[in-house]
């Protein structure tokens, strides 16, 4: 997956304009969720 800034700067390309507060608080939930879940699946894989 992208990073929290390349996902950013995507959003805000493909919306063509900047995120307001509460969207950026959004997308970071949503990375850090991404994240984990995929932490969590590592270490059930091993």
């Amino acid at each position: 997956m992208k990073s929290f800034l390349q996902m950013r700067k995507s959003t805000e390309e493909q919306l063509d304009r900047k995120l307001q507060v509460k969207e950026l608080a959004f997308l970071q939930w949503v990375y850090t969720r991404y994240t984990q879940e995929q932490q969590q699946r590592v270490n059930i894989s091993q």
